[in-house]
């Protein structure tokens, strides 16, 4: 019976993240079409409404909303409502945290933000490690006395929820790591239980 537990876990834990996935796309289609092909019912004349406009209008506004970040406008209307949403104690940690955590995703593409290094530690007397991601290595354009030359910034993210703190240190402080960000965020996401998708990390402590 333990045996059988243990096959079934296993299977769990390989489906899971398959499960979630198709899920969540699952939600934000029919989401769409419950919602924009509501309003395009309403909109359009009788007899016109396809199913699965609404999937195609939510691809359009996405697609317009984009375009209108460029314009100098609707980046100060939507700067005037972070600053809001600042001022609402449960709403600014939320948005905050979603913002950065989606952030954080979205900059992989930039060079810099593809390292991953490790800074030295100690606690209890013991030497520790901490994975860290270079987020800034330039501080120019920014107030005076956040960082200066030959330092550099790293995100420390936390295990098992959304969150983390970003730290300014010496460039010397830090040691890369040759391994990708997918692979490393993984790591420290699941608390070092996984290394790779769908690879346990064996490593002993």
């Amino acid at each position: 019976m333990k045996r059988l537990g243990n096959i079934m876990f296993q299977g769990l834990v390989a489906m899971l993240p398959a499960l979630l996935t198709l899920y969540i796309l699952f939600w934000l289609v029919s989401s769409a079409e419950t919602v924009l092909g509501g309003m395009l019912k309403v909109l359009l004349p009788a007899g016109w409404y396809i199913p699965g406009m609404g999937i195609l209008a939510g691809l359009v506004v996405t697609f317009l909303f984009g375009l209108a970040l460029n314009a100098f406008l609707v980046r100060r209307l939507l700067d005037l409502g972070e600053k809001l949403a600042d001022n609402i104690p449960l709403i600014k940690n939320l948005y905050g945290s979603l913002k950065d955590f989606i952030g954080f995703f979205a900059k992989q593409k930039e060079s810099q933000f593809n390292q991953v290094v490790t800074i030295d530690l100690e606690f209890g007397g013991k030497p520790m490690r901490m994975i860290g991601f270079v987020t800034r290595s330039d501080f120019s354009g920014l107030p005076e006395g956040i960082g200066t030359d030959g330092e550099i910034a790293v995100y420390l993210p936390l295990s098992y929820q959304i969150g983390g703190c970003t730290v300014i240190v010496p460039r010397s402080s830090v040691t890369p790591v040759n391994i990708s960000t997918h692979r490393a965020m993984g790591f420290v996401v699941t608390g070092g239980m996984t290394a790779d998708k769908g690879q346990n990390a064996n490593t002993s402590p």
